[in-house]
């Protein structure tokens, strides 16, 4: 009871006075919702059928490309054995029933823990997912409820002509919704899930319309209805109006394309319209950066952007909705190293819209890349590698573009530098961070990381983010991989320069970051800093990076008071690197090739950390819910010092 009220208390801190009547009339709307036990009758429409979109049709007409084909067939074949492999987790059974659909429980199972959430007996907003006492994290079931591992079958089928696979795609639709009824159980909780949903179900009804009868129709309307007026019922909206915002209006004009006839899908299109163009602004800086601080929901963003727009039709976006999704992908691309990856950077969950095989996909921002110089017939925008997916088709992706020019890049609204070249006979794709924690009050999906590096050479990664691992069922472990400790930056006696009060929410005083130097030139020569360490210590970081015929060197410097204690300059490594330390001097080898060779500052201790539970230091979560062993080089000194200098020097390819 007591994180309960802290948790509101804390939420209610960083609501302005227009939130907060909004909320109070939410909760109202919640309260009504809690005594509704209707089902999906209330949403019956005689004689309806969701109509297939165009937006998927190109699916469906001629022949498909090897890769794509095989694509399709691998994942109609692990729905066919009854294999689900959802964020990096194995469903522990199989998921079918005996008519070869999914079974009703599957749809509540927790894959961890082999325990279920509550189902249609329980009111949704009865369910407290934040504060469950199982340690179970609703992210599982969650995306199993998306019902994107469904999409890739349908199509196939429609494509071999399977109609035993078709019915049993569908007959997985009516089994989730004979499990979950409007406003029932844990599925319900959240409007981006409801979003997702019409995605997934408006390529499913498009591939399957020859398969689909009047009351199989009549039944799929229902959904279209009930997760329609749901959503506009229920809105994300003020502190909330992040990514779920974009979900949420993604899903409004879905509904409204796929039930045209409805007595509300003029409203529905409205609405749906006027959220995507608005946050397609709000949630990208002016220089095309994500504002939530974070290259993976930057392009999580813009599929579901680009998904709401080419349903609407040939109108859309507006012309600064466009302008800005062609800087997204531009920015995007150019967190792209040779190897079409970009770095951890903020929270990543895997999610993906349009889903292929399972959540793994290595190269997905450069996939969305694509995907918008296709949807903005901008070909100069498509990345130089990426990934077969039938998201190509669906947004007509050009074929892959040039490689990128060499240089610096800056995004000084979004906050990051970023060097792409050879140095030392390598090649360097180098991110420098002076940006802002994340986007409006909540910061939800952004770490305390100012002035954090990444490095990668040759396409691989060297200096790393700690990454996300887990949002709701290990507090502690969501709040350690989020505070600086765990970043490639300078930490003053163990503090973060902002503060976790909750797996998405920070307490209100917050380091606000700012380039001091910089352009986009070559040799690096860039300088930002920080004033979170401000109010505790009295101190500004600074951080400079000046780039060497070797590499780069870094200079981290304290102005203001003189603090006491000791500062820590940390380096976490990629968790393949072997790391050792000789005479203030770390190397990391991969294959026994020596890569980099950290040095620390003059008179600076070093020590390097493996897998230490209680720090939390010493390891890397490359993807939802994987935790692996990484070497975390710390260089400590004492913090009177006010000044120091690192180096990292490449080893040259010999």
């Amino acid at each position: 009871m007591l994180r309960r009220l802290g948790w509101y208390a804390r939420r209610l801190a960083v609501m302005e006075r227009g939130e907060i009547r909004h909320r109070i009339h939410e909760q109202i709307a919640r309260r009504a919702a809690r005594r509704e036990n209707g089902g999906w009758v209330q949403f019956a429409m005689p004689g309806a059928r969701p109509v297939p979109l165009p937006l998927f049709a190109p699916l469906l007409t001629g022949d498909l490309s090897a890769p794509v084909a095989a694509q399709l067939a691998i994942a109609a074949e692990a729905f066919r054995s009854g294999k689900l492999r959802l964020l990096n987790r194995d469903w522990p059974q199989t998921i079918l029933d005996g008519a070869g659909s999914v079974a009703p429980e599957v749809w509540t199972l927790d894959p961890v823990s082999g325990t279920s959430w509550p189902g249609a007996d329980v009111s949704a907003f009865d369910i407290d997912f934040r504060f469950e006492g199982g340690h179970r994290d609703v992210k599982y079931v969650a995306e199993a409820n998306r019902l994107h591992f469904l999409a890739a079958p349908a199509i196939h089928a429609r494509h071999t002509e399977d109609a035993t696979l078709a019915h049993a795609v569908l007959g997985s639709l009516f089994s989730w919704m004979r499990a979950n009824p409007p406003g029932r159980g844990v599925n319900w909780y959240s409007g981006i899930e409801a979003g997702y949903r019409l995605a997934s179900l408006a390529s499913i009804v498009t591939a399957l319309d020859p398969w689909i009868d009047g009351a199989a129709g009549e039944k799929l309307a229902s959904f279209v209805a009930a997760h329609g007026t749901w959503l506009a019922r229920f809105p994300s909206l003020f502190s909330s109006a992040n990514n779920h915002l974009v979900a949420e209006a993604m899903g409004l004009v879905l509904a409204a394309r796929l039930l045209p006839d409805h007595p509300h899908a003029t409203g529905w299109l409205t609405q749906g319209r006027g959220h995507l163009d608005g946050r397609t602004c709000a949630l990208f800086h002016e220089d095309g950066v994500g504002q939530e601080q974070s290259p993976a929901y930057a392009a999580f963003t813009l599929e579901m952007l680009l998904i709401g727009f080419a349903a609407i039709g040939a109108d859309a976006p507006s012309p600064a909705a466009r302008e800005r999704l062609g800087k997204a992908a531009a920015a995007l691309n150019a967190f792209l190293d040779d190897e079409g990856h970009v770095p951890l950077i903020g929270d990543d969950d895997q999610s993906r819209v349009l889903l292929a095989h399972g959540s793994a996909e290595p190269r997905y921002a450069a996939s969305i890349c694509a995907a918008t110089a296709g949807f903005l017939q901008r070909p100069e925008l498509a990345p130089a590698i990426r990934d077969p997916h039938w998201r190509d088709i669906v947004f007509a992706a050009p074929p892959p573009g040039p490689a990128p020019s060499d240089g610096t890049t800056t995004f000084p609204q979004g906050g990051y530098t970023i060097r792409r070249g050879d140095i030392a006979g390598r090649r360097v794709h180098f991110t420098f961070d002076h940006g802002p924690l994340g986007f409006g009050a909540l910061a939800a999906h952004g770490h305390a990381d100012a002035l954090s590096v990444w490095l990668s050479l040759d396409g691989r990664p060297v200096l790393v983010d700690a990454g996300t691992y887990l949002y709701h069922s290990e507090g502690e472990n969501r709040r350690r991989f989020r505070v600086t400790a765990v970043h490639n930056t300078l930490t003053i006696s163990g503090a973060s320069q902002s503060e976790p009060s909750g797996p998405f929410n920070w307490m209100p005083r917050r380091a606000r970051a700012r380039l001091e130097k910089g352009a986009d030139s070559v040799p690096l020569d860039v300088s930002g800093s920080h004033d979170g360490y401000r109010k505790r210590f009295g101190v500004i970081h600074r951080r400079d990076i000046a780039e060497t015929a070797y590499g780069f060197d870094i200079t981290d410097r304290l102005t203001g008071a003189t603090p006491d204690g000791e500062v820590e300059i940390v380096f976490l490594l990629a968790p393949d690197l072997v790391v050792t330390a000789h005479d203030g001097r770390v190397t990391a080898r991969r294959d026994g090739r020596a890569e980099i060779t950290l040095a620390a500052p003059e008179g600076a201790c070093v020590e390097i950390i493996r897998g230490d539970d209680i720090s939390g230091r010493g390891f890397h979560s490359p993807g939802f819910g994987v935790l692996e062993e990484a070497a975390t080089v710390l260089f400590r000194a004492p913090a009177n010092a006010m000044r120091w200098r690192s180096s990292i020097v490449l080893n040259p390819v010999t």
